[in-house]
C-alpha cells in the first residue's frame, strides 16, 4: 500500500531542527492543528517545540537530539516515543498517533512535519470514507474493456468529492496517467499490446494505492485516479512514487519479452466549485500539451 504524507484532515505541526542554533522551533500549524491545540499558527511561530510537549517528551528531545552539521535526528527521536502526546493552550495533554514526515531542508535547517491523528477523528474519517465509497458504487458504471469505472463514473466521483470539500470534510485530488510513447509502442507492438500495457498500469495503481482511492478508465491510453482525503502536497508525493514504481515494473509481452514502460501524470486538487467539471479536461489538456516526447513527467494543473 502506498503511504501518503498525510490526510487533509490531519493536524500538522511543521518544525525546524536548526543545527547551528541548536534549537527545535515550530514553523507553522495547519488549520486542523490550530483547532486541536487552541493556538493560531502565528502564536507559535519560532517558539520551541517543547512549548507544546509534555515534560517527558521534551526531556527526551533534549537528551537524544544531536545538532551536528546535517544532523536530522528530530524525526528519528520522535518516532521512537511511546504514547506520544501534546499539550494544548489550555494545558490539556492529549494522546495522538504520530507520524513524522521529512520535509524540505536548507543548509543546517532540517524541516519535519509532525502529523497528529486522534483516535476518535480517525474513526470518524474512516466511517466517512466508507460512506463515500458506497456512494461511488451507487453511480458506478464500468468500462467493458478494462472492468474499471468509466469516464462518466470518474466525473461523478469528482463532483461528489467537490460536495464534501464544500462541507469542509475532505480534500481530494484527481490525476490522469498517460502511457508514454503510446503511438510508438502501438506501431511497434500492436494495439492489443498497448492496451495490455494500460491495463498493467491500472493493476499497479490498484495494488499500490489505498482501498478508498479510485482507479478508473479515461480512454485507451489514459487512467484516472482519485485520491480521497489528500492534500496536493501529499498527492504529489504519491504520484511521484507511483510513476517510479510503474517504471520499475516492466510489462510482459505475449512472447515473454519484458518491456519497460513509463507514464506521465497531470493532477489537480478538487476545489468544490464550477471548475471541478473541467478537471478531467484540464488534466488531459496538460498531458496533451507535453507532446508525444513526454516521458515520466509530472505536472500539477
Amino acid at each position: 500500500m502506498m503511504i501518503l504524507g498525510y490526510r487533509s484532515s490531519d493536524a500538522v505541526i511543521t518544525v525546524c531542527q536548526n543545527n547551528r542554533d541548536k534549537s527545535i522551533e515550530i514553523s507553522e500549524l495547519n488549520k486542523p492543528a490550530e483547532d486541536l491545540l487552541g493556538y493560531k499558527s502565528a502564536e507559535l511561530a519560532h517558539k520551541h517545540l517543547r512549548d507544546v510537549l509534555p515534560p517527558r517528551i521534551a526531556e527526551m528531545l533534549k537528551e537524544y537530539v544531536e545538532f551536528h552539521t546535517d544532523a536530522n535526528d528530530v524525526g528519528h527521536v520522535l518516532s521512537k516515543v511511546q504514547s506520544f502526546s501534546a499539550v494544548s493552550k489550555d494545558g490539556k495533554e492529549t494522546a495522538y498517533r504520530l507520524k513524522v514526515v521529512r520535509a524540505e531542508s536548507t543548509g543546517e535547517r532540517m524541516f519535519f512535519r509532525l502529523v497528529l491523528q486522534d483516535q476518535a477523528g480517525l474513526r470518524r474519517n474512516e466511517a466517512l470514507r466508507k460512506a463515500i465509497q458506497e456512494n461511488f458504487k451507487g453511480h458506478e458504471s464500468l468500462d467493458p474493456a478494462t472492468g474499471l469505472p468509466d469516464l462518466a463514473s470518474l466525473q461523478k466521483d469528482i463532483e461528489l468529492m467537490g460536495h464534501y470539500h464544500n462541507k469542509g470534510e475532505l480534500n481530494s485530488c484527481f490525476a490522469i496517467l498517460q502511457l508514454d510513447r503510446y503511438e510508438e509502442l502501438t506501431a511497434k507492438y500492436g494495439k492489443q499490446a498497448s492496451f495490455g500495457m494500460v491495463r498493467h498500469i491500472a493493476t499497479l495503481c490498484r495494488q499500490s494505492l489505498r482501498p478508498n482511492d479510485m482507479v478508473g478508465s479515461v480512454n485507451h491510453m489514459r487512467i484516472g485516479i482519485l485520491l480521497m482525503d489528500t492534500m496536493p502536497e501529499s498527492a504529489r508525493m504519491a504520484f511521484n512514487r507511483l510513476r517510479w514504481q510503474i517504471a520499475a515494473n516492466p510489462y510482459l509481452l505475449p512472447d515473454k519479452t519484458s518491456l519497460g514502460i513509463s507514464v506521465s501524470i497531470g493532477f489537480s486538487s478538487i476545489g468544490g466549485g464550477d471548475g471541478d467539471k473541467d478537471i478531467i479536461d484540464q488534466c488531459s489538456g496538460a498531458l496533451t500539451a507535453m507532446g508525444a516526447g513526454a516521458v515520466n513527467a509530472l505536472v500539477e494543473v
